[in-house]
């Protein structure tokens, strides 16, 4: 097992912190396939669907419709970012919740809409 930064356990504490003040949290569909794929091809399927299991199990999932692609769509070609990455961020814009992520991606998100 590889060595945990103290940056990497204060990020975990935060995302932590932050889902036991919500009280509904929401997760993109677009958000199972990211973690899915990124598990299944670094850890296996067995560590990949038990993520996905979790997910679907403790968080309420938005799938993504017309408007949230057409929205997505502007925002990858505005900054220029990978479609689920858009996708997710088009999601917490139309609802309006936070993006809780280590993702670098949306730390563009702050500069637009915050």
């Amino acid at each position: 097992m590889g060595s945990v930064h103290f940056e990497e356990l204060e990020y975990h504490e935060s995302v932590e912190n932050t889902l036991r003040k919500t009280k509904s949290p929401f997760a993109s569909s677009i958000t199972i396939y990211e973690i899915y794929k990124q598990t299944l091809a670094i850890e296996g399927k067995t560590v990949a669907d038990l993520r996905a299991r979790t997910i679907v199990r403790d968080f309420h999932i938005i799938d993504v419709d017309a408007q949230i692609s057409q929205t997505g769509a502007e925002i990858s070609i505005r900054l220029r970012i990978p479609m689920a990455d858009s996708l997710i961020m088009a999601s917490a814009k139309r609802f309006n919740f936070p993006c809780v992520t280590d993702d670098p991606h949306f730390s563009e998100v702050k500069r637009i809409w915050i």
